[in-house]
C-alpha cells in the first residue's frame, strides 16, 4: 500500500474473492446459521471456522454448513484466545479479502457486495468494518434504550477514530495484512490492536451495515458490562503508548478466569 513518488495512487490488485473467519468456542445454538446465510452471499468462496475446543456440537455443524473448520486451542503461551483463533484462521485463507465474523452474527449477502465495491473503488483503503446492530431480546423499555445507546457508541468510535469492535465484522485486503503478520493473537483487545494496526497500512472505512449480532451477553451480564468494557479499552489506550499492555490481565479482568 506504499504511494509512489510524486503522490500518484498505489497500485493495488482489484478484489474479487472473500474468506469470512468464524472464531468459536461452544456456539451449537447460532453456528449453522451464521454459515449458511454468509455462503449465499457473493464473493465469498470459504468460510473459516476457527474452534477453541467446543465441548458442544460446534464443529460438526459447521462443517455440515459448508465451512472449513481448524481446532486451535494452545494450552500455554501466544495464540490463546479469539485473537490467536483469528490468526490461525487468516493464515488458512486464500481470497483477496478477509472478513472476521462472530459465531451470533448474520451479516446480510448485500455487506459483502459493499466490502468488495468499497475497496476496489478506493484503493488507499486498507480495510475497516461493517457496523452492527443488537438483537434485543429482553422487552423492558429501559433495558432496550441501554442497548441502543450501546450501538450509538460504537458507531462513533469506528466512524469517528477508525477503531472498531470484532462484533462489528472487521474486514480487509488479506495479503498486505497476511505478509505483514499484522494480527495480533492476544487474548483479548485484538480487534481494537488490530484496528490500531490497520491504520499504519492505508484508509478505514466504516459500512454502517444493518448487520445483526445478539446481545446476549449485554443482557447476561446487564449495564455492569458496558461499564467494564469502557474501562478496559480506554485502560488498553493509555498503556499501548509505553509497551504491549499486559492482555491476559484484561482477559482475566472480563471473564473472570485465565485464557485458554
Amino acid at each position: 500500500m506504499n504511494r509512489k513518488k510524486g503522490g500518484a495512487a498505489p497500485v493495488v490488485p482489484i478484489c474479487h474473492t472473500i474468506s469470512v473467519v468464524i472464531p468459536t468456542r461452544n456456539e451449537a445454538l447460532v453456528i449453522g446459521r451464521c454459515i449458511k446465510i454468509i455462503l449465499n452471499a457473493p464473493h465469498v468462496v470459504e468460510v473459516i471456522v476457527v474452534d477453541a475446543g467446543s465441548q458442544d456440537k460446534t464443529r460438526s455443524i459447521a462443517e455440515a454448513a459448508g465451512a472449513k473448520v481448524l481446532l486451535h486451542n494452545p494450552c500455554q503461551g501466544d495464540g490463546r484466545g479469539r485473537g490467536g483463533q483469528i490468526r490461525a484462521g487468516i493464515n488458512e485463507a486464500r481470497a483477496d479479502v478477509v472478513a472476521i465474523v462472530h459465531a451470533d452474527t448474520l451479516v446480510p449477502p448485500r455487506t459483502f457486495t459493499r466490502m468488495i465495491r468499497v475497496l476496489n473503488a478506493r484503493r488507499l483503503v486498507i480495510g475497516g468494518s461493517a457496523g452492527c446492530r443488537f438483537q434485543i431480546r429482553s422487552p423492558g423499555r429501559a433495558w432496550q434504550i441501554r442497548i441502543k445507546l450501546i450501538e450509538f457508541l460504537n458507531h462513533v468510535r469506528a466512524m469517528v477514530f477508525g477503531i472498531s469492535f470484532g462484533d462489528q465484522v472487521q474486514f480487509f485486503r488479506r495479503e498486505p495484512v497476511f505478509s505483514r503478520d499484522l494480527f495480533p493473537d492476544i487474548p483479548l483487545m485484538e480487534d481494537v490492536e488490530f484496528a490500531i494496526r490497520m491504520r499504519s497500512l492505508g484508509d478505514l472505512v466504516y459500512l454502517n451495515e444493518k448487520v445483526v449480532v445478539s446481545a446476549r451477553r449485554w443482557e447476561t451480564r446487564g449495564s455492569g458490562n458496558a461499564l467494564l468494557v469502557i474501562a478496559l479499552f480506554f485502560l488498553y489506550l493509555i498503556q499501548r503508548p509505553w509497551g504491549q499492555p499486559d492482555t491476559t490481565f484484561f482477559y482475566e479482568r472480563y471473564y473472570g478466569k485465565p485464557p485458554g
